[in-house]
């Protein structure tokens, strides 16, 4: 099966290696203005991977800026970007796709495929592929040198779905044949409100703003930023996730459980959100940003936060806390992300009820 990684980041890294290792012909594409992030790649000859996912120097099998080069005969094209990356990825390689290609964001964050799915409706006349989003991040990772990953974590049971949702047998059938631990889904509304970097990130880089800018020395995202306070601020965003949710049919799954749900066969364990977030083992070299302009903001909040709240309006379900912290990165910020945020409308659902909703993500319409 020949496999297509898009993006220069962590996860692209890390899923790249980890499929190559898999014996898959890979190929990592990166979008022109970003050829510097995988020159090192070149040059070293691959990406060398160490971590659960495998260990060694994985060759890759083309690496290329070149959009045509990359997407051709593709099974699988795996979005690995930021959700603010999206629209430029789509723009690069729509021309190419065709109708017997999965395109899987992994993240789609928030509505990323309804948005994705909405862009090459309006943009792409025929060979339309199927697309389809995971919860979250398959990997817990980082770059590890330029042109190395270190894979400290696995998700288990990964929620994918593709939209339409009566597609999503079809897709996490040829993703088990890459990794088993992704699991389907109910559909892209479930995946799309199930990511848990949009109740974690945010709060931790907020409410410690201060030291995120002046900190000297790096220091412990998880283990020294999610205090007790900080654990009540994400608890409260998600009891509004959480009704959301369930206002949509799904599992009321709290931001708790969905944490031990993925890291528990990787040592986490705790009674408290504070308990099992401050003690990950997965998550204990994870280091702070350095500054409110990174992804925990930019990406999580007018990608997660706001189309989560975005969607609860639709319902009519109030969404104070997270209002509030909407509201906040916006002042850090000087941003209005409830302008440039990943909408209702943006994602197809403006002035649709939860039914209304539930049906379009199944059957597409």
């Amino acid at each position: 099966m020949k496999l297509t990684v898009v993006g220069g980041g962590n996860t692209a890294f890390g899923m790249a290696a980890a499929l190559k290792l898999r014996r898959f012909e890979v190929t990592l594409f990166e979008a022109p203005e970003f050829a510097s992030s995988i020159e090192p790649v070149l040059a070293q000859g691959g990406i060398k991977i160490r971590g659960v996912a495998g260990e060694g120097l994985a060759q890759i099998d083309r690496v290329t800026t070149d959009a045509s080069t990359a997407i051709a005969g593709a099974s699988i094209v795996f979005i690995a970007v930021p959700a603010y990356g999206h629209a430029r990825m789509s723009d690069l390689i729509m021309p190419y796709l065709s109708d017997k290609q999965i395109v899987l964001l992994m993240p789609g964050n928030a509505g990323g495929a309804l948005e994705f799915a909405k862009w090459i409706k309006e943009k792409k006349s025929g060979g339309r592929p199927l697309v389809a989003e995971a919860s979250s991040c398959l990997f817990a990772c980082k770059k590890d040198g330029p042109a190395g990953a270190w894979v400290r974590g696995l998700k288990k049971g990964l929620p994918v779905a593709a939209f339409p949702a009566k597609e999503t047998d079809r897709v996490v059938k040829a993703l088990q044949e890459t990794f088993t631990e992704f699991s389907p889904a109910q559909h892209v509304l479930e995946t799309s409100l199930t990511n848990i970097n949009h109740m974690v990130h945010p709060p931790g880089v907020l409410l410690n703003t201060g030291r995120v800018e002046s900190a000297k020395e790096d220091w412990g995202f998880f283990s020294e930023g999610l205090s007790q306070s900080v654990c009540r601020v994400m608890e409260a965003i998600d009891r509004e996730r959480v009704e959301i949710v369930s206002r949509l049919d799904l599992p009321p799954v709290t931001l708790l459980d969905w944490q031990l749900r993925f890291y528990a066969h990787q040592g986490m364990k705790g009674q408290t959100l504070f308990e099992a977030v401050s003690t990950s083992p997965v998550h204990g070299a994870s280091k702070a940003p350095h500054s409110v302009g990174y992804r925990y903001v930019t990406e999580d909040v007018p990608y997660g936060l706001v189309p989560i709240a975005s969607i609860g309006k639709e319902l009519g379900i109030k969404t104070p806390a997270l209002d509030t912290l909407i509201g906040l990165a916006g002042l850090v910020s000087g941003k209005d992300w409830w302008a440039e945020g990943r909408t209702a409308a943006k994602m197809g659902l403006a002035g649709k009820s939860a039914k209304q909703m539930i049906e379009y993500v199944t059957k597409g319409e």
